[in-house]
């Protein structure tokens, strides 16, 4: 228990070690330029604490990989420039909201210092890492703290042994593979083979093993009954790396279930802190686009009403999130029986797949063609987000039907709850075929950010304006 703990302390002060450094280094710089120009300290004070406010979001935003140990002091220039950028933009933008007296040479130039001493100090910190721990990954069993062996000698054992030998700051050393198919000379690494499981008491009492890692294939599983009893009762823990599939899109992560252990694979984003986030500006986001629609959102209803017979409002249903049906709410800009009239029109159906979109539709009405250039008509789904069947940015909500004819790979788009815009909304929509929409939305699943769906909304903005983004 007291390795684990010293374990967590030092991934911990090596996280909070680069952010210090990070900080400090951006605070130097601000206090040596704005002296050097004459600026006042109480403004030097208040630009320092937005730009560690900036930069302890940015941290968080960027998802458990940028907080993993070690991760902060061994980025790339390259990664280390491009999130400057970033922060650098944030700040620029603070800069201006506060109408801080500053010139764009004085912000240029402190940009351009930090930028240089925060890659600096990534490739100082990286070497410094490199340089603590040579020679201990060669020489790992004579200076561990720890020893442990390792159960198959598959791809999985093999990643097994290459993740502990990454992590020499874990103190652990692997005295050898076990295996249920190979016999005599075999090693990786030059981490040999030392014997059979049904030897595992043998091999605890004599090599003084801490654990014992299980990484065998799926079908040696069942095998290792006996090894874990023999393990059990003599008081060695038994680790059981969960690669029983290899994924090629789901994070792995262990659970606990009403006091269940579980291993869940998931395909879909999963940091609950930048999740959260996403949920409060969702419904920001939505009361403020109500807020500020509302006199648009009325002078709409009057005009599509005036403008032919039937209700304001169009209410469909769609499929969200894991397929669950829910109301989608837009202004109507069609005839009242444009469903009734749809039959007539499915040879004129210019997208591929199941979706159907058609130009120069004769059932779209006077205002609603207009409605349909401007996007207007997906106003009132703000509504859709307030009640938290949708979200402001994400994959766009298929019919029902649609659904039904999904082959097996396009279904992981209704992994994550739709949203009002998306990728596919800013980069040409009905100019893009069903197979490209759809990868379109995966890789945003994929990839996806709190900066991803900042950006997203932001390119959503023209092409509403230029009417590339019209349904």
């Amino acid at each position: 228990m007291k390795s684990n703990i010293d374990s967590h302390l030092r991934k911990t002060g090596l996280i909070l070690s680069g952010q210090l450094g990070s900080q400090l280094l951006s605070v130097a710089s601000l206090a040596f330029l704005f002296a050097y120009l004459g600026y006042s300290w109480s403004l030097m004070a208040g630009i320092a604490v937005v730009n560690a406010l900036i930069r302890i979001v940015y941290c968080i935003t960027r998802g458990p990989r940028s907080v993993l140990p070690g991760r902060f002091v061994r980025r790339r220039v390259w990664q280390v420039i491009t999130d400057e950028i970033k922060i650098g933009v944030a700040l620029t933008s603070a800069c201006f909201v506060m109408l801080w007296p500053l010139t764009v040479g004085a912000l240029s130039a402190f940009l351009g210092i930090n930028l240089v001493c925060q890659c600096a100090f990534a490739a100082v910190s990286r070497l410094i890492i490199k340089w603590l721990t040579t020679g201990r990954r060669d020489a790992a069993n004579r200076y561990c703290s720890r020893q442990i062996i390792i159960v198959g000698t598959g791809e999985g054992a093999k990643r097994t042994a290459d993740r502990l030998l990454r992590t020499p700051e874990i103190e652990t050393g692997i005295a050898g593979f076990l295996d249920y198919h190979r016999k005599g000379l075999w090693s990786y690494r030059n981490i040999p083979l030392i014997g059979h499981p049904s030897e595992i008491d043998r091999i605890i009492a004599n090599c003084q093993i801490d654990a014992i890692f299980v990484a065998l294939d799926p079908e040696d599983l069942p095998r290792t009954e006996k090894l874990f009893a023999t393990a059990e009762k003599m008081g060695v823990p038994v680790c059981f790396v969960p690669e029983i599939f290899q994924s090629r899109i789901s994070n792995i992560r262990p659970e606990m279930i009403n006091g269940m252990p579980v291993v869940v694979y998931r395909a879909v984003p999963e940091n609950q802190l930048v999740l959260a986030v996403k949920y409060m500006l969702d419904k920001v986001g939505a009361i403020c686009g109500l807020l500020l629609g509302l006199p648009i959102l009325t002078a709409t209803a009057l005009a599509i009403k005036i403008d032919s017979k039937g209700p304001v409002f169009f209410r469909q249903t769609r499929s969200g999130l894991n397929g669950k049906p829910f109301k989608l709410y837009k202004f109507r800009t069609m005839c009242a029986d444009a469903e009734a009239q749809k039959e007539k029109l499915k040879t004129l159906n210019e997208m591929s797949g199941p979706v159907f979109k058609v130009k120069n539709d004769p059932r779209v009405t006077r205002v609603g063609r207009f409605l349909r250039k401007t996007s207007l008509d997906e106003l009132p789904q703000f509504i859709n987000v307030l009640n938290g069947d949708m979200s402001l940015v994400g994959p766009r909500p298929p019919l029902p039907k649609e659904v039904a004819e999904y082959e097996p790979w396009q279904h992981r788009k209704l992994s994550v709850k739709p949203g009002v815009t998306c990728t596919w909304q800013v980069s040409g929509r009905n100019n893009i075929d069903f197979d490209d929409w759809m990868r379109l939305d995966l890789d945003y699943i994929d990839n996806w950010s709190l900066w991803e769906d900042a950006k997203i909304l932001a390119k959503t903005i023209p092409a509403v304006l230029k009417g590339s983004g019209a349904s």
